[in-house]
C-alpha cells in the first residue's frame, strides 16, 4: 500500500499540473469583433474565422509555482478547436459575437518499484478538457471623421470548461480504478472601446481594449491589428492580450494569454 500510495501521490501531482495546462490550453479566446460591410438604414452582415499562435502563462495559487505554456504544447494535444464569429451592423450599432469549442486529451504514465525490486507498481493517468468561450457585444459609433472611427462597446465574456480525469493503479494483486469529472463557468461583464485608423484606401489599423468582472475578480483584455482589404474579403495580422484574475473559486491566482493572430473576415 505505501508503494501504491507513492505511485498515486507522483500521478495527482501530474494530474494537478496536466489539468491546469489542458485548462489552459483550451482558453484561445475571442476576437475584437465583426466586420460588416457599411450600410444606411438596413442591417449588414459579417462574419470571421481566425487562428491565435498563444502562449500562456499562469501561477498556481497554493504554491506560487508558474506555468509556461507554448503555441506548440496546445497544438500536440489539441483534438479539435472551432473558433470564429458572427456579426450585424446598422448605421452606427453593431452587434457581434465571438466564440471558440475545442477539445484536449493528454495522458501521462507512471511506475514504481520498491527496494530490491521487490514490488513494481504501473500507474496510468488520462485527462480530458472541454471548453466553451462566448462573447456576446454592442458597440456603438460615437465618433468618425476621414481619418479615425471611435466604437464604445459592452457586452460579456462566458467561459466553461469541464475537465475529465481517470487514474488507474495496477500491482501484481489488484487494479484501481478512479474517475473525476468536474466542471466550472466564469461570465464576466465587459466594456471596451475600439479605434479605428484608416491608413490608405487598402490598409487600416484597429486598437481595441476591454475590462471588467463578474465572476472572476477582474478580467483584460487588449488587441493591435492591421487590416487589407482584398476584393471580396479583409486579412488581418495581429497582437492579443487577454488576462483574468481569479478568486479562491480555482487553484490559480491568475492567467494570461497572448501571442500573434491571423484571419480572414468577410461580409454576406
Amino acid at each position: 500500500m505505501l508503494i501504491q500510495q507513492k505511485v498515486i501521490d507522483m500521478l495527482i501531482q501530474k494530474l494537478k499540473i496536466h489539468s491546469l495546462v489542458l485548462l489552459l490550453s483550451t482558453c484561445l479566446l475571442t476576437a475584437t469583433g465583426v466586420s460588416v460591410a457599411a450600410g444606411q438604414g438596413e442591417w449588414q452582415y459579417g462574419g470571421d474565422i481566425y487562428l491565435w499562435g498563444a502562449g500562456i502563462e499562469s501561477e498556481v495559487g497554493a504554491t506560487g509555482q508558474d506555468i509556461d505554456v507554448s503555441f506548440n504544447d496546445i497544438l500536440d494535444n489539441l483534438d479539435i478547436a472551432i473558433m470564429g464569429g458572427l456579426g450585424a451592423k446598422k448605421d452606427k450599432l453593431m452587434l457581434y459575437s465571438d466564440f471558440v469549442y475545442m477539445k484536449i486529451e493528454d495522458s501521462e504514465k507512471g511506475s514504481y518499484t520498491g527496494r530490491d525490486g521487490f514490488v513494481s507498481v504501473n500507474g496510468k493517468l488520462s485527462v480530458e478538457v472541454e471548453s466553451w468561450v462566448v462573447q456576446p457585444m454592442a458597440a456603438y459609433e460615437v465618433y468618425k471623421s476621414p481619418k479615425v472611427s471611435i466604437d464604445l462597446a459592452a457586452g460579456a465574456r462566458y467561459l466553461w470548461v469541464e475537465a475529465s480525469s481517470k487514474l488507474e493503479i495496477s500491482d501484481p494483486r489488484r487494479n484501481l480504478k478512479a474517475k473525476i469529472t468536474e466542471s466550472d463557468n466564469f461570465l464576466d461583464g465587459v466594456v471596451g472601446v475600439r479605434s479605428t485608423f484608416n491608413l490608405s484606401d487598402k490598409w487600416d489599423a484597429v486598437v481595441y481594449v476591454d475590462g471588467g468582472g463578474g465572476d472572476s475578480d477582474g478580467t483584460w483584455q487588449g488587441i493591435a491589428s492591421v487590416n487589407y482589404q482584398f476584393d471580396n474579403v479583409q486579412g488581418l495580422l495581429g497582437y492579443r492580450y487577454l488576462k483574468w484574475k481569479f478568486d479562491d473559486k480555482v487553484a490559480l491566482d491568475d492567467m494570461e494569454i497572448s501571442g500573434p493572430y491571423m484571419g480572414i473576415k468577410f461580409a454576406f
